[in-house]
């Protein structure tokens, strides 16, 4: 099509969207209107809206949509629909029907459900919506996440046995008389001709070919005048994330940040262009990428150039395409349509379909997945387009299967992933197989790609190399095999019979190939020194096992078919016999039958465990018996049934060597193919099989001919011989003796399944139900199991999964789990006991043996024989008779012979327990079978008395070797005499005698030996009585010492009860504080180092004792989580009223010496620095932030508590002081009057206009004076050349004076003394407060800073929080029952903290802080902090460690006693507590029931109005009762506070649980308990005043918004999740990525602020302290300062994280109804929440031991690879 070129690119046309849809019908309705109109216009503006800009990329386009909407796409719809589209699509979906198929496309990630109960097959699904509305949400469901690219089967008939249609869409399906189906003429032209347009030119467009095969129909070159190009990198699977973002970061000179926003991009749409410029630019960018990406051997990632004119019209062809499958949505009439313009071949050109099945692989990922969205919108929800399509996909299957594989892109990318939803269809399967011969192309295009894995013979040979990975590729084939035969046809017609054998005998030709590959040999002399690949083949088994059943299944439903198909693997089996057909034959004799054996010793010789061939015929056999047919009336040629057994009875033989020992030096990859060959994944097609080959040739071959093959290929002929014993003894070699003990047990096992294993249809008249019976019967005979292991227990062909609950129902009985970590286990209900088969075939050596266990324990207690004897057998089917016939053949007997009598023999060496054992079961099994009376030829009775077999059994009562198995032994002697006794009542009676006498003999001589035994016992105890006797008598004065020492210890022991006691009986409360406290009671306490074992007392001067402890800058009880809240910078001096972040300290509490701590952590510093930093990470602790574990329990610590004796030893009470509250306020006024600021540090102020003290010391520091000279005076708080800050200063002999009459009452309050500590003591609380502080503060240590007796306050203020929270959440009482960690936490802690001012040898710093402190409470200024801001726990802890030194500022700070100062802090603190309640009250929330009409309280009154606070109707007596509810947890603080502080032992109230009211706990702490008490002083009420008068206080009380924490402090939960799991996926499935707006992969939810993340993703990384980490990371550290909790919602798991090098993931709290979780979302049952385990996972968060759990699970977790926690 050529058009007149006119310069288009130059001029811009005015152009508006009327004029030119005008223009359109015009020429639409002169009918000379074609698609090249509608080019012609998209030539001109696409480049105008859509083009790239010089310098720009992919990031950062900004394109006119608006726009582009109304002249690209308007346009479009207001033509097709003449007019305007809204009104037009109304009236027709008022004609159309509304859709009866919903069809809906899936997003990656998106939730998918199936109906255990009604889908065809798993890959019938629903999506949420039409979920919701069906009724299958009442069945067995089963929740997926789709992997994309999938669509919803609602509607689709044959998609669901029964409820095909959702109630949304069932609508469609009513017959509705107006609907007419037709589109008007005239719109189906019109719409004809755009799609013809639009499809055409996006095929066109959207390829990675070159410019010059696109000139959109312009001749000209004017389109290459403009020089504006773009590189665009393409996705590839070879090139990492890393490797890609280094190459951009270094040729395009950009940030690491945009090289990840490109790589991101690359991702997801499969290109991005990286940038537009000048060719020649573009172009040296493009061979430099190229350059640096093919170092390394790699293929260079792909890059092409492309004109910005070329990228514009693909940006628009990609939207065009989601434009028409949006489109599409409006009726089938346009979906016809578009399928007709999509089939139709224009001369010399392919279809639209044909050529995006061909084209699809050189696309990239956006450009595939549209096109396949649109087949899959456009032609998919009608039936006739769907077969269409599935036609041409038949057709071109070879083609696209090999540029999948050549391709490297995920399956769900690829278009050939289509063919899972046409396979799938069962009328369209067996249509494409009948007319298409889909079978044929699709194993022959597999075929194709084995012939070059073929070795010499012939047989497939697969080698660990690269190319292995294309043939894993062509593994998807296998699964579309599956589809295709997944729907077993009921009727059959000839072409469908023609052509399923046609593509049957190609698999035979398959299997051909495989039989006998991957042969071994058995390695002799010395190991094998290459492990061989042994994993592709069985690979390759897996994915053909499910297609091998199904096609067995597909013959076994018409004689036809089955005939010529088992007449084929004859045929093939007879073409490539495994045996040289030159070699002779040998002739083996034995009891008087022989056989012709062949020669192979499987000892030497290659033998292959592959053997598809034997095995689907095995398969085919059984369904012979169905239509009546026998196999000795299939024509020749046909080998022999010996000929036919022989592989399979070679791999027999292997298995038996294996298990013997004898192919040790072949290494492990046998042994892991031996382990798959048994393991349910492939045992259906292997194992069982086998035995099914077996037991067809069994019933073929002449018994006694059978077992010689056996015996030979066994190598036991020799064995076999009467006169083995003597003969071996001259060759006497120790381990071929035990192989042979070995391989005969081996062979009685696989006699033993031969001829009891016929749990499968067709060897006996079984359903497969009856065969899934039999196998969970035997493995709950192994112990209970929970549901999700019964489920692995049977392979998915055979048990649909709903059908399997059932069976597991009728058999079992569902035992709930007991605790919150437990699983629900199935137990076997008893009377299916009975069946157990000790050696069954399908148990591995150790289940055989815990079963065993497992079933005499329980037959004991049962009081049954203790033995398990062999089950009932079901009758054969007649074609297998024959299998009886081998229990009573010569052959057998004579085996059965010579065991009974080795046995007997003690001398013979040939003999072992499990021979007996198996021969024993073997005589059960037949005596069973000639009781049941099926086989009128059996007799084994008869036969075995030729072999005296029951004399044998007899004579063995009495021999020792039979001990393990006498219960058996007996119970078979009694089963032979019952069937005996059916036959002839004579010999019963004799044989009936001898067996009760002889077993009577035996029980008394039993008997008479343990009687020996006990008098033997008895004898020897007396002696020893005696002596003990004797020796006390002559030591009688030792004793005596030993019980008085006892007795002293147990009075001391006694010491804390009687303290207790004597509080009681005096009928004293104890009082904590003040003038009135009761006696303080400080134990001496004595522990045991873990590290030396040494005991050691705890006292000031003796060696340190220390606590392994945790302290973690921790925000899990702050109320405001968000950033505002958390980030501002808070005084370091008290604790924040929003309660962090704080500093927490933990202890697991394990003593040590403080020496022998730091040898270990020493010992532990140096080895972590000795490992290779590579292995350095993945480690539970980081020693470069002095983490260490616990040498006794490995928790996680890093620092020590030492042990502090009890403060009252250390700092006796000073005397009883009577000093009143308001005496106290009067004093600290004063103080505060007396105190000066004092300029320390390198001045900022000019010291002429700062009213401010400055230090000497640091004054001629910073001017530069000689620093030397001793002259100076040293600046008294270290801060010479330090920051600039101001310090306190009061001197106290000045205050002194201004005390006047109160003089000697004040300073009395004042401690004078102070203890002095060990050095190594001091030493060690400086240690513990350098952790507080450079945790709390995330700053390097520092000896001197003044932040440090701050922060170790604030540590004890939060954790004493955190103790109460937790004691309150588990509802325990207040003191009666703290956890050993808890107590030795707060105690040790209270006393660290205690004793820290005494550590300095001055309080200089500690002053400061004290009238800091003061000043904030008592003067209250308004560039300080309103009341609203601080916690008034976390103030008054400060607030009490310091005041004592206000009176020794040149002394180190003295440790407070509880005594009157304390009293008075703690009153000053609780009234600010109680007028900061006032504050946030509100008023108009309180119902006053309580009004009495006296107006008592009227104090509380008075405070109101100081706040101006409308009282209006209120009592006094309700707003007093709410303000002591809000007291409440502030007085649990207090109480254990003050209870470890100054050790006065608790009421016995407050160790109950609801002791802990308001009155019983003022009364401990002895504060005053009505308002009268507490406001009624004018001082107080000035004080209130003061602070109701704060600028901050007053603006909120005029209603200004602030973020305020109210009273009381509520317990922080983690959030609220929903009952069902399911709501939790279609949350999330909404949810896209805040950076890139697309569907996040990871999404993850924080369970502290419910925040959802996209996590694990290269768009949403941030950084965090120079480092890239991912947003889970970044989040932790935001909300919960480096500890994070999310649940990963598509994997169902919990995340716990500590940033940014440690996690772990843990269980969910979501358990399905078999009481188990499901991480991973592998089971897909219905999960619902378990409200234990979320508490416990809340108790966990709460108790902060996030740290912990991770560093523990670190700890036990042996994966070689880490997870790289960083990214999450």
């Amino acid at each position: 099509m050529e058009i007149v070129d006119e310069e288009m690119y130059a001029t811009e046309p005015a152009v508006p969207g009327e004029e030119i849809v005008q223009e359109w019908l015009t020429m639409f309705e002169k009918n000379i209107l074609t698609p090249t109109e509608f080019r012609q216009h998209w030539k001109v503006w696409v480049p105008k809206i859509y083009s790239p800009s010089v310098n720009e990329s992919c990031l950062n386009w900004r394109f006119d949509e608006e726009r582009g909407q109304k002249i690209l796409f308007n346009v479009l719809e207001e033509f097709i629909c003449n007019g305007d589209p809204s009104s037009v699509f109304t009236k027709l979906s008022e004609m159309d029907k509304p859709p009866s198929v919903c069809g809906r496309v899936f997003k990656l990630g998106e939730p998918t459900y199936s109906c255990r109960e009604c889908g065809m097959d798993n890959t019938c699904v629903l999506c949420v919506d039409c979920f919701k509305n069906s009724e299958h949400r009442f069945h067995k469901y089963k929740m997926g996440t789709s992997q994309g690219g999938g669509c919803c089967d609602c509607g689709d008939v044959e998609a669901w046995k029964k409820a095909p249609f959702c109630e949304i869409h069932i609508a469609g399906t009513k017959d509705n008389p107006e609907a007419n189906r037709t589109l008007p003429e005239d719109l189906q032209k019109r719409t004809r001709l755009v799609f013809q347009a639009v499809l055409w030119y996006a095929y066109n467009l959207l390829n990675t070919g070159q410019i010059a095969d696109i000139r959109l129909g312009d001749i000209s070159d004017s389109f290459f005048d403009n020089d504006t190009y773009c590189t665009i990198l393409y996705n590839d699977e070879i090139h990492t994330f890393e490797q890609v973002i280094g190459t951009l970061t270094r040729v395009l000179k950009c940030s690491q940040r945009t090289a990840i926003e490109f790589v991101t991009n690359i991702d997801r749409e499969g290109r991005a262009v990286v940038k537009c410029s000048s060719f020649q630019h573009c172009n040296e960018l493009k061979l430099d990428i190229e350059k640096y990406t093919s170092r390394h051997g790699n293929k260079p990632l792909k890059v092409l150039v492309n004109h910005a004119y070329v990228i514009a019209h693909q940006l628009y062809a990609m939207k065009l395409l989601t434009w028409l499958q949006n489109f599409l949505g409006h009726g089938a009439g346009f979906r016809a349509i578009f399928a007709e313009v999509a089939l139709e071949a224009p001369p010399n050109e392919i279809c639209i379909v044909k050529g995006i099945l061909l084209r699809d692989s050189t696309l990239w990922k956006s450009a595939r997945s549209q096109w396949q969205r649109l087949l899959i919108s456009g032609m998919l929800l009608e039936y006739e387009n769907k077969k269409e399509l599935a036609k041409i996909f038949t057709k071109n299957y070879g083609p696209v299967m090999k540029d999948f594989i050549k391709d490297d892109h995920d399956h769900s990318f690829s278009i050939s992933s289509l063919s899972v939803q046409l396979f799938t269809v069962p009328t369209l399967a067996h249509h494409l197989i009948a007319y298409d011969d889909v079978l044929y192309i699709l194993l022959n295009t597999f075929m194709s790609e084995c012939s070059g894995k073929c070795n010499k013979a012939g047989k497939l040979e697969f080698e660990r190399s690269p190319s292995s990975h294309a043939f894993k590729r062509a593994h998807f084939m296998l699964y579309d095999l599956r589809y295709l035969l997944s729907s077993i046809p009921e009727n059959w017609n000839d072409d469908l019979r023609k052509n399923f054998l046609h593509g049957v005998f190609v698999m035979l030709n398959l299997f051909t190939k495989m039989q006998g590959m991957d042969a071994v040999t058995r390695q002799v002399g010395q190991h094998m020194e290459y492990e061989p690949e042994w994993e592709s083949a069985f690979n390759l088994h897996i994915r053909l096992a499910y297609c091998i059943s199904l096609a067995i299944k597909w013959c076994s439903t018409d004689r036809v078919v089955l005939v010529k198909a088992y007449r084929a693997v004859l045929k093939k089996l007879d073409e490539n016999p495994c045996y040289d057909p030159n070699e002779r034959w040998e002739a083996i004799e034995l009891v008087d039958h022989s056989a012709s054996c062949i020669m192979y010793d499987v000892a030497s010789r290659p033998v292959s465990i592959h053997l598809p061939l034997s095995r689907f015929l095995a398969g085919l056999h059984l369904y012979l018996e169905k239509f009546d047919i026998h196999f000795n009336e299939m024509q020749s040629p046909k080998p022999t049934p010996v000929e036919i057994m022989e592989p399979v009875l070679r791999s027999q033989v292997m298995v038996a060597q294996v298990h013997a020992g004898m192919w040790r030096r072949n290494g492990y990859a046998l042994l892991n193919q031996l382990y798959f060959y048994h393991n349910v994944k492939c045992r259906t097609e292997m194992l069982d099989r086998d035995v099914t080959l077996l037991q067809m040739c069994a019933s073929l071959i002449e018994s006694n001919e059978f077992l010689i093959h056996v015996l030979h290929k066994f190598n036991l002929i020799n064995w076999a011989s009467s006169n083995y014993e003597i003969t071996s003894l001259k060759a006497p070699e120790e381990d071929s003796m035990r192989q042979t003990i070995s391989l005969v047990e081996e062979f009685l096992q696989l006699l033993i399944v031969i001829v009891g294993e016929r749990y499968m249809p067709g060897i006996s008249n079984v359903s497969t139900e009856d065969r899934i019976k039999k196998e969970i019967i035997q493995h709950l005979c192994i112990k209970p199991m929970p549901h999700s292991e019964l489920n692995k227990i049977i392979t998915d062909d055979i048990a649909h999964e709903t059908a399997l609950d059932d069976v597991i129902d009728e058999l079992a009985i569902f035992k709930k789990p007991t605790q919150t970590s437990g699983k629900g286990v199935y137990e076997l209900k008893d009377q299916y006991f009975d069946e157990y088969n000790v050696f069954f075939y399908h148990y591995t050596r150790e289940e055989l043996s815990k079963s065993e266990e497992a079933q005499r324990k329980r037959r004991k207690a049962a009081g049954e024989l203790e033995c398990c004897p062999p089950p009932k057998l079901l009758k054969l089917n007649e074609s297998f008779h024959m299998l009886v016939n081998l229990l009573q053949c010569d052959v057998m007997l004579h085996i059965m012979q010579i065991v009974l009598e080795r046995c007997n023999n003690l001398r013979a060496r040939s003999f072992s327990e499990l021979q007996l054992h198996k021969v024993l079961h073997l005589i059960g099994y037949a005596l069973q079978e000639e009781e049941s009376k099926n086989y009128p030829f059996f007799k084994f009775i008869q036969n075995s008395s030729k072999f005296k077999i029951f004399n044998l059994l007899n004579d063995l009562l009495e021999c020792p070797r039979v001990d393990a198995h006498k219960g058996l032994l007996k119970w078979v002697l009694r089963k032979y005499k019952d069937v005996a006794n059916q036959k002839d009542n004579e010999t019963c009676a004799n044989t009936d005698n001898g067996e009760s006498s002889t077993s009577a003999i035996v029980d008394n001589e039993k008997e008479r030996r343990a009687k020996l035994a006990a008098e033997r016992r008895a004898k020897i105890m007396a002696q020893m009585t005696a002596m003990q006797k004797n020796f006390m008598k002559e030591n009688a004065q030792l004793f005596e010492e030993s019980n008085t020492e006892s007795s002293s210890i147990k009075a001391q022991n006694k010491l804390g009860d009687s303290a207790m006691d004597i509080t009681e009986s005096c009928e004293e409360q104890p009082i904590a504080l003040g003038p009135r406290q009761t006696t303080r009671i400080g134990i001496e306490k004595t522990y045991i180092c873990i590290l030396c074992q040494e005991e050691e007392k705890v006292t000031k001067d003796g060696p340190t004792l220390v606590l392994a402890a945790f302290v973690q800058q921790s925000t899990v009880l702050c109320q405001h989580k968000n950033n505002e809240a958390l980030s501002n910078m808070q005084d370091p001096l008290y604790l924040h009223s929003n309660l962090g972040p704080a500093p927490h300290t933990s202890t697991c509490g394990h003593v040590m010496h403080g020496d022998c701590w730091r040898k270990y952590f020493d010992n532990v510093m140096i080895r972590e620095h000795r490992r290779p930093y590579r292995l350095r990470h993945p480690a539970s602790f980081d020693v470069d932030k002095q983490e260490f574990l616990c040498p006794l329990c490995e928790c996680l610590s890093n620092t020590v508590l030492p042990l502090v004796p009890a403060l009252n030893i250390l700092q006796p009470s000073y005397p009883k002081n009577s000093t009143t509250h308001d005496e106290y306020l009067t004093c600290v006024d004063i103080i505060l009057k007396k105190k000066v600021k004092v300029c320390h540090g390198i001045f900022k102020c000019n010291s002429t206009d700062c009213s401010n003290v400055h230090c000497n010391a640091c004054l001629n520091g910073s001017s530069g004076t000689n620093l030397e000279s001793d002259s100076l005076s040293v600046c008294e708080v270290d801060c010479t050349l330090q920051p600039y800050q101001v310090f306190y200063s009061c001197n106290f002999d000045d205050t002194r004076k201004e005390f006047g009459v109160l003089k000697d009452k004040l300073e009395a309050l004042f401690p004078s003394s102070c203890p002095e500590l060990d050095v190594n003591l001091r030493d060690m609380v400086q240690l513990f407060a350098q952790v507080t502080y450079t945790r709390g503060l995330n700053v390097n240590p520092h000896p001197s800073d003044k932040r440090l007796a701050p922060m170790a306050w604030k540590s004890l203020s939060y954790t004493t929080h955190a103790i109460e929270v937790l004691l309150r959440d588990s509802n325990k009482p207040l003191l009666g029952n703290l956890s050993s960690r808890q107590r030795d936490c707060i105690e040790s802690l209270v006393r660290i903290v205690g004793v820290l001012g005494t550590t300095w040898s001055n309080s200089v710093v500690i002053n400061n802080h004290a009238l800091n402190l003061l000043s904030i409470l008592h003067e209250h200024p308004d560039d300080g902090p309103s009341v609203l801001q601080w916690d008034s726990l976390g103030f008054l802890i400060p607030l009490t460690f310091a005041l004592p030194s206000l009176s020794n500022k040149e002394s180190p700070t003295p440790i407070p006693t509880g005594g009157t100062l304390e009293l008075h802090t703690l009153r000053t603190v609780f009234v600010s507590h109680i007028v900061k309640i006032l504050i946030l009250m509100d008023l108009d929330k309180l119902n006053d029931s309580m009004d009495t009409g006296v107006n008592e309280d009227h104090e509380i009154f008075e405070v109101l109005k100081l706040m101006r606070k409308n009282r209006d109707g209120l009592s006094g007596h309700s707003i007093w009762k709410q303000v002591q509810d809000a007291c409440i947890p502030f007085l649990r603080c207090c109480c254990l506070f003050y209870h470890y502080l100054t050790d006065v032992p608790a009421p016995s109230v407050l160790l109950e649980v609801g002791g802990d009211t308001f009155a019983n706990m003022c009364t401990y702490l002895d504060l005053p308990q009505t308002p009268k008490d507490l406001f009624s002083s004018d001082r107080i009420l000035k004080l209130v005043k003061k602070w109701c008068s704060h600028e901050e206080v007053e603006s909120y009380l005029l209603g200004t918004a602030h973020q305020v924490v109210h009273e009381p402090l509520p317990v922080n939960r983690l959030i609220e999740l929903p009952a069902d799991y399911s709501e939790l996926i279609n949350t999330v499935s909404t949810f896209t990525c805040p950076n890139s707006d697309e569907d996040a992969r990871t999404p993850s939810m924080c369970l502290v602020c419910g925040e959802i993340l996209c996590s694990q993703s290269y768009c949403c990384q941030m950084e965090l302290n120079n480092m890239h980490v991912g947003a889970c990371n970044y989040h932790a550290q935001m909300c919960g300062a480096g500890v994070g909790i999310f649940l990963r919602v598509r994997e169902c798991e919990i995340l716990f994280l500590a940033t940014p090098h440690r996690g772990s993931f843990v269980s969910p709290p979501y358990l399905d109804d078999y009481g188990e979780t499901d991480m991973g979302l592998r089971r897909g049952n219905p999960l619902r929440l378990c409200a234990d385990r979320y508490k416990k996972l809340q108790t966990l968060w709460l108790s902060h031991s996030i740290h912990e759990e991770i560093a523990r699970a670190i700890e036990s977790n042996s994966h070689v690879i880490t997870t790289q926690w960083h990214h999450l």
